[in-house]
């Protein structure tokens, strides 16, 4: 009850004073005037029955709303209509306010259960494509003398991509606190790019078409080399033996990387950079996540770069890195 008259102190406080002030006033006047004393008598008596059921009736509706407010707060209730009905525009804006606050956490919880479902989802499945590798390691241990290093070569080559593609899926949230941008001799870095895949070219019998090119870009070194990692070993994969992959850059800060592969179907292309998509060669081929191309155009386009894909079935296809927009500031 204590606390229940404090409130209603500290919401009709103004109120009451002003109630008061006026019955004041009206005692002097009347006074000053010479009027009798029994007519003030009945006039304050009248005055503060009115004055006493007013502050009556404004405590039990306090009292009602207090109650049905710590209710509410109780239960938070999912529709605005459970809430209770706002007494005067001050409170209808409260209102507003704590319904677009309930919004707002409804829908950044969402979200975060979201990104945790693709976490969860992306690295149940990595955890499948790092098995293949490291049962071909096993078996390679396991296997007579002379050891095939070449193929382990290959098998640890495959885990370790694995391995870099969930620390770049982990690292892409907060890639833009990461980004050291300089000018990047492009030639040289894809020169790193292919070296470390050196063992798959060799393994498949791929050939490799690289002629020394120059010219440099801004850029950030570390997050472009993922991006020329990852389309190299998509090439890599779908690409029979005896292929052949092309890198050139003929057109300044455009880095084209063309395969002799399976290509991929027309209904598949526009929706390769989407997270999870593996199309048909995906799925014939039980060796995509989905990820891969998905994770190219995401550093892309934080980096203001653009990434395009075309294909022919059958043919091949042909990836383009147009790394002229360099400047984060450029929309």
């Amino acid at each position: 009850m204590m606390r229940l008259l404090v409130a209603w102190w500290r919401t009709y406080w103004r109120v009451a004073l002003l109630c008061a002030f006026l019955m004041l006033c009206f005692t002097g006047l009347h006074v000053l005037g010479g009027g009798a004393l029994r007519e003030l008598s009945y006039a304050l008596l009248l005055g503060l029955i009115a004055c006493g059921a007013a502050a009556v009736l404004s405590l039990l509706r306090l009292g009602r709303q207090l109650r049905a407010l710590t209710a509410a707060l109780r239960l938070l209730p999912e529709e605005p209509g459970m809430l209770p009905a706002p007494a005067n525009p001050g409170e209808a804006l409260w209102r507003e306010m704590a319904l677009t606050c309930q919004q707002r956490a409804r829908e950044a919880g969402e979200e975060a259960q979201a990104r945790q479902r693709d976490a969860e989802d992306y690295f149940t499945l990595w955890l499948h494509q790092m098995k293949i590798p490291l049962a071909a390691l096993d078996l390679l241990a396991q296997s007579e003398p002379p050891i095939d290093r070449t193929l382990m070569r290959q098998e640890l080559l495959k885990a370790r991509q694995y391995a870099d593609m969930a620390l770049t899926w982990q690292r892409l949230g907060s890639m833009e606190h990461d980004l050291l941008l300089e000018q990047v001799e492009v030639y040289p870095l894809c020169c790193a790019c292919v070296r470390q895949l050196m063992p798959l070219f060799r393994c498949g019998q791929i050939a490799l078409d690289m002629a020394p090119f120059p010219g440099s870009v801004l850029t950030d070194r570390k997050w472009l080399s993922v991006v020329v990692t990852q389309v190299l070993t998509n090439a890599l994969k779908y690409t029979p033996r005896g292929g052949t992959i092309t890198l050139r850059m003929d057109t300044p800060g455009l880095v084209t990387i063309r395969d002799t592969g399976i290509g991929v179907q027309p209904q598949d292309v526009p929706r390769v950079f989407e997270r999870g998509f593996t199309g048909c060669a995906g799925r014939s081929h039980e060796k995509s996540t989905g990820i891969g191309l998905y994770l190219c155009h995401e550093i892309m386009t934080r980096l203001r770069h653009r990434i395009t894909l075309e294909s022919t079935p059958g043919e091949g296809t042909l990836v383009t890195l147009d790394l002229r927009r360099g400047r984060l500031d450029d929309t």
